[in-house]
């Protein structure tokens, strides 16, 4: 905190006028504050003691609120702050009484605000990653898994979001086929002759799939959990 005085008047008990001028424009409020202080304390002492009469402005902190932001790439219970909370700054006018040096009374005047202060910002997870299940050694999925690590270091809560997006989509069939939107193979290019890029084999070879299939979730979504949060809100990536 920081405290500035800004405005003292003294006043004698016995005569309730100014020892120290000034302050003309507050003469009747001190005086009444003088005549107040010495009805209460020992008459005898009044006669000798002096007022001060003292305005004080001191710096005070606003606290900052923290608010919650829904994060959809972030797993369900966890948290991270994205914007740290700055406090405010608040200017207080006190009316500080006192008698022979102590401080007898503290009545608050005003107060204004210098800054407001910054929210704290936090992002709260939203997204279920899916529970692991085996994968059969052999199989569409253990390529898909396979290539995941080798070739973009998908493994983890990564490996789960992209077998889960994989299985909603075509159940890593390589000759899954939508006949309604023409969609096709394991990570249902659309059309399917989008995997040609990859391969002329696209329609009958897995890895050619899982391969163009990874790059695309690369370039659009960074990540599988990134597809599958996607997924899990629009019901297609």
């Amino acid at each position: 905190m920081q405290h500035v005085a800004v405005s003292v008047a003294l006043v004698s008990f016995a005569t309730g006028t100014f020892v120290s001028e000034g302050m003309d424009g507050m003469r009747g409020v001190y005086q009444d504050r003088a005549a107040q202080l010495a009805a209460v304390v020992n008459p005898v002492a009044a006669a000798n003691a002096t007022v001060q009469i003292v305005t004080e402005s001191v710096e005070e902190q606003i606290p900052f609120a923290s608010v919650e932001t829904p994060d959809r790439l972030g797993k369900v219970g966890s948290e991270r702050v994205v914007q740290e909370g700055v406090p405010g700054v608040q200017l207080v006018s006190y009316t500080v009484t006192y008698v022979d040096g102590v401080e007898t009374s503290r009545d608050e005047a005003m107060r204004v605000t210098v800054q407001p202060p910054v929210d704290q910002v936090v992002a709260v997870g939203q997204l279920t990653i899916p529970p692991a299940t085996e994968v059969e050694k052999g199989t569409n999925r253990d390529t898909g898994q396979r290539l995941a690590n080798e070739l973009y270091g998908w493994t983890g809560d990564e490996w789960l979001c992209l077998d889960e997006l994989w299985k909603r989509e075509s159940g890593w069939s390589h000759t899954s086929a939508n006949k309604s939107s023409g969609a096709y193979g394991i990570p249902q290019a659309l059309p399917g002759t989008k995997m040609a890029s990859f391969g002329a084999d696209w329609a009958t070879n897995p890895e050619t799939q899982i391969k163009w299939g990874l790059s695309y979730v690369s370039g659009r979504y960074s990540t599988p959990c990134g597809a599958w949060a996607h997924f899990s809100a629009k019901g297609w990536y």
